[in-house]
């Protein structure tokens, strides 16, 4: 109750101060308004004719006049235009027309008339330093007289509140510092025996205290749930993600990498092999006569067939090359770090196989296959070569084996070379002839 009385009586004194020095401001600002106006409108009857005669010299001079006095600061006349006629007072402006280097200004702004006609306009900023002034000495006297009275009231406050609510407060707070624990739980309750507020409050503490404990132990076994279920969730975000990755590269039906993959694999390794000279080559392979089987068998045998074809590239590739399954039955191994040589050597050696192993053994005697094989290698170009240069040679080396007998491997140059020997073939015989 003593604390709602000096609460109410320290408040009502800020008003009545605060509502003294409201009632002085609005007089003093009234006061300059209607002198503003009175000289604004006097002034801007006198310059009418200096404006209309563009009389800058005596524009000027009135205004340096005018702005000599405590009570004016700035002063400023411009033409119906808007065109600067006379300044005097501070000279920096900002777009409000209010100088930037003086904020105590009130601005007064005045049309010059002649004949009922508008030929300029007047700016007049009076100084509310005055007033500042004046409003300062009184809320000072205001300050000191109510820090006495405060002063006074605090002191009787002190005696009075520390006996009945500081003491109280610092047990509080020094139990609370010696019973909370690591996890921010109150491992005791408050001992308060009095029946005044403090011990209501800290009966009531106690209590929230007990909910608290009881949720936080509840909220630490969910977040210990919630933190368990998140990490196997994340695993098997991580295993779905690679099994997507490994989906999106591989071709469903013989596990092979796929075309996307494939060309990927393609420009990664040719541009390695540009930039340090390394041979790379390309083996496409293709069924023969694939069409005739799933004409005959049916598609299911011919799914059998590229698994089993599968097996057998894989069994008799290098561990560096990679195999995949451009589409239907065709099938691309990228050779790395293999010359013209050595490719044909891997070719040769797939196309053996091939033609050699049964393909399904309850069928015809094994239902035999063979397969037409194009080759191309990085190595012959003089220049860097790019991957659908690459992939268009093999894939013409592939078609040259399967237009010439198939079961047969061909590389991109001996088609080159065998366009040369024609050239030279077909030289000689008309020199012959001419002989």
């Amino acid at each position: 109750m003593l604390l709602v009385l000096l609460t109410v009586l320290l408040t009502a004194l800020s008003m009545s101060s605060w509502l003294a020095l409201r009632e002085e401001e609005a007089s003093l600002l009234k006061e300059i308004n209607q002198r503003g106006a009175y000289i604004g409108r006097f002034v801007a009857k006198s310059m009418a004719f200096s404006v209309v005669g563009y009389d800058y010299h005596t524009i000027q001079l009135l205004l340096d006049e005018l702005t000599s006095s405590d009570e004016i600061n700035y002063a400023r006349v411009t033409n119906a235009k808007g065109n600067i006629m006379g300044e005097s007072g501070s000279a920096t402006r900002d777009t409000d027309i209010r100088p930037a280097s003086d904020e105590d200004l009130i601005m007064f702004t005045n049309d010059i008339h002649i004949d009922n006609e508008t030929v300029g306009i007047l700016y007049l900023g009076f100084s509310t330093k005055h007033i500042v002034s004046r409003l300062e000495t009184q809320k000072f006297t205001l300050l000191k007289r109510e820090a006495l009275i405060i002063l006074l009231i605090a002191l009787g406050e002190f005696l009075a509140l520390s006996y009945i609510i500081v003491r109280p407060v610092d047990k509080i707070i020094d139990f609370l510092r010696r019973n909370v624990n690591d996890e921010g739980l109150l491992v005791s309750k408050i001992p308060m025996v009095s029946n005044d507020e403090f011990g209501q409050l800290a009966q009531q503490f106690n209590t929230l205290s007990n909910q608290l404990n009881e949720a936080n132990k509840k909220l630490h076994s969910k977040i210990e749930s919630a933190d368990r279920q998140l990490l196997e969730t994340n695993q098997q975000l991580k295993r779905l993600n690679e099994e997507f990755r490994v989906l999106s590269i591989t071709d469903p039906l013989t596990g092979l990498f796929n075309r996307r993959h494939f060309d990927e694999l393609m420009k990664t390794e040719i541009e390695l092999s540009n930039r340090h000279g390394n041979s790379d080559s390309i083996l496409l392979i293709d069924i023969d006569f694939f069409k005739a089987i799933n004409d005959t068998y049916g598609h299911c045998t011919g799914d059998v067939v590229l698994k089993n074809m599968t097996t057998i590239l894989q069994k008799n590739l290098r561990h560096t090359d990679a195999v995949c399954r451009i589409g239907g039955e065709e099938f691309a191994v990228l050779c790395k770090r293999a010359d013209k040589k050595c490719a044909m050597k891997i070719a040769e050696k797939l196309r053996i196989a091939i033609e050699t192993t049964p393909m399904i053994p309850e069928i015809d005697g094994g239902l035999m296959i063979t397969v037409s094989i194009g080759v191309a290698s990085a190595s012959y170009h003089t220049k860097s070569i790019t991957p659908k240069q690459l992939y268009k040679d093999v894939d013409t080396a592939m078609y040259h084996s399967k237009n010439n007998g198939r079961n047969r491997v061909t590389h991109i140059t001996d088609l080159h070379q065998e366009s040369t020997e024609s050239i030279e073939n077909k030289n000689s015989k008309g020199q012959n002839h001419e002989n």
